[in-house]
């Protein structure tokens, strides 16, 4: 309603303008009503065409409500692996610097629509000068010898409305004000003068710079831009994802491999004690004590190693989650709350395939690539024509002796001019154009083989990704029957043990490989997990697996 009321006011004046013209409507006065049109457009401030919107950038962003629970003192914070990759995702270094990328190419897109903004350009000056005068029709003198000065003072004031449209045309409305005064007045008939001029005017490419698309395929290619961020932001997230849930199961492994650690250390110091109970009382030899110490100050080593190893994975896991950089959290004991399950599944190759190649944002990045590059060709086949540009307007004068007069004699309509220029031209060799071209065709060729070089790569990755998941399926269930069997051995070794048919070594040895099958048990279930995700990751669907959305916004 807003836009029709406009349209309403914009043909009044128009028809206003029109009755004072006495003259037949032409193809000038045609092209004046447009020019007219056009030009209470620009004032405004709006156009139908490349209208550059205020709009609230959105950034992409995490879309998940987290459930991290921090103790009141902020000695410790438990955390799921869920949790985890969502708090990265909002304070990741890498998150954000991919995220201000994105919103600096929606500004870009912004640049590209500026070209069609019209402009207001509004000049002034003032030109005074006294020269003398040889002649007697000038100064009106025949008696005189002596040489009078001629006094000219002029004034002048210029505005100009342009604006690019779509086409490759350019709209212009110019108004000129010039005022003069001479003395002596000699041949001029008014003193002051006032004559002032209203010309529109538009400037149409026909060859080279033609064409909606030639001028506005500018604003599709940083749209497009702002994709390949968006895919580039999204890449981010997922290679932050990945190694989140990597840097977590390989924290909750080296707790584990405490308490393994732990465990066996319990079982050495039991062995021990029932050594120095059969010790004093002459059942057994002292050098079973010995044995028994030296197996347990080797387990207090593994604790020890365990405890530090605890400790650097932690670290890792605190600085991808970007912990590590307030020292009011820094020390803060993380308590990861979820635990490696084994639940295995068949894992379809080829479907996995299909879906990495919908989903993967590197490949999609380089797909619009490839669409840039098609456009940047189609530019440059353009550039290649000569330049062929029509030229046409009215312009409008008056002259006064006043002001109003001046105005009252332009908007009469008896003084109408009408312009029609065709310029041609062409650069000899063309060399600059014709290249430009052929390096835009070779660029596409690059896209396009990076696409494929691309497509080989995921297909590479996921059939790896796959086989690791495989590949760990089978040891957790190897390493499970391992872990049996050695608990299985350690128990025949202490019932012999306890009738005499073994010795504090063998149950030590026992011990130890029991402690070497849960370690590798835990390994195994810590690096399905691990493969698992990679999967994700190598499939482009770690988010999605995890529930987490990110917002895209191409304005």
């Amino acid at each position: 309603m807003r836009r029709r009321n406009i349209f309403d006011k914009i043909a009044a004046v128009v028809r206003g303008t029109e009755k004072r013209f006495t003259k037949k409507l032409d193809i000038f006065t045609a092209l004046y009503r447009l020019l007219i049109v056009s030009a209470l457009f620009f004032c405004t401030g709006k156009m139908v065409f490349g209208e550059a919107k205020n709009v609230d950038e959105k950034l992409p962003q995490a879309v998940l409500s987290s459930s991290v629970e921090m103790h009141s003192n902020l000695k410790f914070m438990n955390i799921g692996l869920k949790d985890s990759i969502v708090y990265a995702l909002k304070n990741n270094f890498d998150i954000e610097i991919s995220r201000l990328d994105t919103k600096a190419r929606g500004h870009d897109i912004a640049i590209e629509k500026s070209v069609f903004d019209p402009t207001l350009e509004i000049t002034g000056g003032i030109n005074n000068k006294k020269t003398p005068i040889n002649s007697a029709l000038v100064s009106g003198e025949t008696t005189t010898t002596e040489t009078t000065p001629f006094v000219s003072e002029g004034k002048t004031g210029n505005a100009v409305l342009r604006s690019l449209i779509p086409t490759g045309a350019t709209l212009s409305l110019e108004y000129n004000l010039f005022r003069e005064f001479v003395d002596p007045q000699a041949f001029t008939l008014l003193t002051p003068t006032y004559a002032n001029y209203i010309e529109a005017k538009i400037t149409q490419p026909l060859l080279k710079g033609a064409g909606w698309f030639y001028n506005r395929s500018p604003i599709y290619i940083a749209r497009n831009n702002k994709k390949i961020s968006f895919a580039q932001f999204k890449s981010t997230a997922i290679e932050v994802s990945n190694a989140v849930q990597e840097a977590y199961w390989n924290f909750v492994k080296a707790i584990e491999d405490l308490k393994v650690a732990k465990k066996s250390l319990e079982r050495a110091e039991d062995l021990l004690r029932k050594n120095k109970i059969e010790v004093e009382s002459g059942t057994l030899a002292p050098i079973e004590i010995i044995e028994a110490e030296s197996g347990v100050a080797s387990r207090v080593e593994a604790i020890i190693s365990a405890e530090n190893a605890i400790r650097d994975k932690e670290d890792e896991l605190k600085r991808i989650l970007n912990l590590a950089d307030s020292e009011i959290i820094s020390d803060v004991e993380i308590v990861p709350v979820d635990k490696p399950t084994f639940e295995p599944k068949e894992v379809p190759l080829k479907e996995t395939i299909k879906i990495a190649m919908e989903k993967r944002p590197e490949l999609k990045e380089l797909q619009i690539e490839v669409e840039n590059a098609g456009m940047e060709v189609r530019r440059k086949k353009n550039e290649l024509f000569p330049k062929l540009d029509l030229t046409g307007g009215v312009r409008y004068s008056g002259l006064g002796g006043t002001i109003d007069g001046a105005h009252d004699s332009t908007f009469s309509g008896d003084f109408q001019g009408e312009f029609i220029t065709l310029t041609f031209e062409v650069p000899i060799g063309n060399r600059a154009a014709r290249n430009d071209y052929k390096k835009a065709k070779l660029g596409k060729e690059q896209s396009a083989l990076n696409v494929k070089k691309k497509e080989l790569d995921i297909v590479v990755e996921v059939r790896g990704s796959v086989r690791e998941v495989m590949t760990n399926i089978e040891r957790v269930m190897a390493t499970r029957k391992a872990r049996e069997l050695a608990q299985k051995r350690l128990e025949v070794e202490e019932k012999k043990y306890s009738v005499g048919r073994s010795t504090s070594l063998e149950i030590l040895r026992a011990q130890e490989d029991l402690a070497t099958a849960e370690g590798n048990e835990t390994k195994a279930l810590t690096d399905y997990e691990i493969s698992r995700g990679s999967l994700e990751a190598a499939k482009g669907t770690i988010l999605d697996a995890y529930n987490i959305q990110v917002e895209e916004d191409i304005t």
